[in-house]
């Protein structure tokens, strides 16, 4: 699998500690774990550390590593499916309720998996795997 690497512009430079800032792309306006890349309207400002010469207004190489992209996919798309499943098979045959409260409870078993994710989405956006791989 390749890496997913976009172009940034250096916005601000503090010793080998740079802060970029990488415009939106398609694939952002569906994600709801926005926090992760700390978007903010149409742009994504990090801060990254490197030992390149750089000076503000340079265009950079970012490389986002894949396992974040994965895994941030699974966390919106994949853990509220799990969950509601979950959920019904627990309501259904571990406490034996009818269909129709198990259903019920799987649909409101959403509100937690959308907890989880918000809870996620704050204990990683400032945790990312962001490298500047060269200058342009």
């Amino acid at each position: 699998m390749d890496n997913h690497e976009d172009i940034a512009v250096v916005r601000k430079i503090e010793a080998n500690i740079v802060q970029v800032e990488i415009e939106r792309t398609g694939s952002c306006e569906g994600c709801a774990v926005s926090g992760i890349c700390n978007s903010n309207n149409k742009i994504i400002l990090h801060k990254i550390k490197t030992d390149l010469k750089l000076m503000i207004g340079d265009k950079v190489q970012v490389n986002i590593a894949p396992s974040l992209r994965v895994f941030s996919s699974f966390v919106v798309f994949i853990f509220p499916i799990i969950t509601m499943v979950s959920f019904y098979l627990i309501s259904k045959y571990l406490f034996i309720l009818n269909e129709d409260l198990s259903i019920v409870i799987s649909l409101l078993s959403l509100l937690l998996s959308g907890l989880f994710i918000y809870l996620i989405d704050k204990k990683f956006e400032n945790k990312l795997s962001f490298t500047i791989t060269k200058k342009l």
